[in-house]
């Protein structure tokens, strides 16, 4: 027993470190959001603290999604969700078997939209770090017993091919549109990120 506490709290640490270090290099290409994420690199420090799991309530956990852009970089994919009824990106909670959030990324977007082509951009390959870190709050939901909480979204970008048919995942979605990036709604969470693919357009390294 005492054995497998110390692995659970080896991987919980290594887990919240290496949350650390791509926020530590986010923050590098993004250094105004330091405010906005010193919240969770606090919560990085804390032992007790295990940001891979839901069930860390209220202080929150690492979720993980995909923004997937058209071969022509003019249009992101959005679905419908089927509870909420407004067009979001694929994404989702961590699982422990993804072990680093840009495969999180993956595995809820290819879960969701049953594109199995999906590729990590590779500026994330270069940069080793999400294009855009989320941070939102989430109100108690009493018929599943959780409380208010906080979901840090990473956010990566996903490229595909429209030879693949897009398969919903029929528990998560009634349907889908290619968003056009200048239609992209201000109201929408991913507004900041749409935004990062334009400044990060220039360069060999970058969208």
């Amino acid at each position: 027993m005492v054995r497998e506490m110390n692995n659970s709290g080896n991987q919980i640490a290594e887990f919240n470190n290496k949350i650390r270090t791509i926020c530590e290099k986010y923050l590098i290409q993004f250094p105004d959001e330091l405010e906005k994420l010193s919240r969770l690199m606090s919560l990085t420090k804390k032992p007790n603290i295990d940001l891979r799991q839901r069930s860390t309530i209220p202080e929150g956990h690492v979720c993980a999604s995909g923004i997937i852009i058209s071969p022509d970089k003019s249009k992101i994919l959005m679905l419908e969700h089927k509870a909420l009824g407004i067009l979001v990106v694929p994404g989702g909670h961590y699982d422990l078997e993804d072990k680093t959030p840009d495969n999180a990324a993956l595995r809820e977007a290819r879960e969701e939209t049953g594109l199995e082509g999906l590729a990590l951009h590779p500026w994330h390959q270069i940069n080793g770090i999400p294009l855009d870190i989320d941070i939102h709050p989430i109100p108690a939901i009493p018929s599943k017993n959780e409380g208010a909480h906080v979901h840090y979204e990473f956010r990566f970008v996903l490229t595909v091919s429209y030879s693949e048919e897009i398969k919903l995942d029929p528990a998560e979605s009634i349907g889908y549109e290619w968003v056009s990036m200048a239609d992209v709604d201000k109201a929408w969470t991913i507004t900041a990120a749409i935004k990062k693919l334009s400044i990060l357009s220039s360069g060999p390294d970058h969208i």
